[in-house]
């Protein structure tokens, strides 16, 4: 076993249009896995139902315009996004995957199939092994490989077996029950998974790349929560590509895209989503052109524009794109530099305005090699990007990611 450790940013928040999340209120935390350890970034903001502009941030509200502080709490999102670290807890060694939400994240524990929980507190960030923990898959094939949660607290594991498992959770870092039907059959070795909201339902997407023409699998998540293909799955993207990383964004207009990771074709791929029926359309242009060994995608909204963050693995660099209307890539600037990232990636999706300085979107990369976790800035007016921090870690990190409610 290893351990978490704690980092909490420091003041700050985050706004976004709650109706692309599809819940009244939306949180998010960041967390950080690292070798033996997991430290955690603290993102928490729960969003009015009707104007997304205010936040509450850990008893702290704020707005574009105003800044209003409750003596209650102390901020946790600084806007230059600074770390402090809080207590440490165990884990399971060398993770590949994390996923969270409603104040419980799991650790994926590939060697023994089983994944690892634990509840988080909202007023310290520290977190805490769930009863029972860890949980067997009951699969045998060495997974998972990759985890994610729906909208409904349903918890779902890829399997190098070419199956997808699916469980029921209380979101307090417990497992209930496997859901009805599963495994599912899954391709050849599904990977990294992505969650779209729907006009009804949602689409559950995993990437292939044991498939021959790079497929990216595509299913209905049912109201149970078990997993119907869509028709047209799996959806082609390069042969020999070996898709790895998805990324769904949802645009101001409501256009839902997914973006894929091709990580022997240095090109990312890129798909409109059927919003009625989940199914995958590629764009004009794709797959685009990006750096060598892309893999973890973030995006983030700049003057409400997209824009997609691409961690090239091979270049240890992260690159930038603007996302049009129809989903295509255009380069921003050069790539920057972030050290030697082994794939970990999570952003602070919104600046803030302090004391006269306009602070942008921060990016924060997990560099394995030197034991630290390295920012890169986002410009709040043109999108470009620029190298930013570098914070030492305990441990060498491993995995990043903020998830949501």
């Amino acid at each position: 076993m290893g351990e978490a450790d704690s980092f909490v940013f420091r003041g700050g928040g985050v706004w976004t249009d709650v109706r692309r999340v599809g819940l009244p209120f939306f949180s998010l935390q960041g967390f950080a896995h690292f070798g033996r350890d997991a430290e955690v970034i603290n993102l928490w903001c729960a969003l009015h139902p009707r104007i997304a502009r205010y936040v509450l941030v850990a008893g702290v509200a704020l707005s574009r315009r105003n800044r209003y502080f409750s003596p209650q709490l102390p901020p946790m999102i600084a806007p230059s996004g600074s770390l402090t670290a809080v207590a440490p807890v165990s884990g399971p060694a060398n993770s590949q995957s994390i996923t969270g939400m409603n104040g419980a994240i799991y650790f994926a524990d590939s060697p023994n199939d089983q994944v690892a929980g634990e509840s988080w507190s909202i007023t310290s960030g520290t977190l805490s092994i769930a009863q029972g923990s860890p949980f067997s898959l009951g699969t045998g094939s060495g997974g998972p490989t990759s985890l994610l949660f729906d909208n409904y607290l349903n918890l779902y594991a890829t399997e190098p077996n070419g199956t997808i498992v699916g469980y029921s959770t209380p979101g307090n870092g417990t497992v209930t029950a496997p859901l009805p039907a599963s495994p599912y059959p899954a391709g050849v070795t599904p990977a990294q998974m992505a969650l779209a909201l729907l006009n009804s339902g949602a689409a559950l997407y995993a990437s292939d790349p044991g498939d021959s023409v790079g497929g990216i699998l595509a299913f209905s998540v049912n109201s149970d929560g078990s997993l119907s293909p869509i028709s047209g799955s799996p959806f082609p993207t390069v042969a020999g590509a070996s898709p790895s990383f998805l990324l769904q964004v949802t645009d101001f207009n409501e256009n839902r895209f997914l973006f894929a990771s091709l990580s022997n074709a240095s090109r990312v791929a890129s798909f409109s989503i059927d919003s009625s029926t989940g199914a995958l359309t590629p764009v004009p242009g794709s797959p685009f052109t990006v750096g060598n060994g892309p893999g973890t995608l973030a995006s983030v909204f700049v003057n409400q524009s997209g824009e997609l963050l691409v961690m090239n693995t091979l270049d240890h660099t992260v690159a930038a794109f603007t996302i049009s209307s129809t989903g295509a890539l255009a380069p921003i600037g050069s790539p920057v530099p972030v050290g030697t990232p082994s794939d970990g990636m999570a952003i602070y999706p919104d600046g803030d305005y302090v004391n006269g300085v306009t602070y942008g979107p921060v990016l924060y990369t997990a560099d394995t090699a030197a034991s630290a976790i390295e920012t890169v800035n986002v410009n709040s007016s043109t999108g470009a990007i620029s190298p930013g921090t570098v914070v030492a870690t305990s441990l060498p990190p491993v995995q990043l990611i903020q998830p949501a409610p």
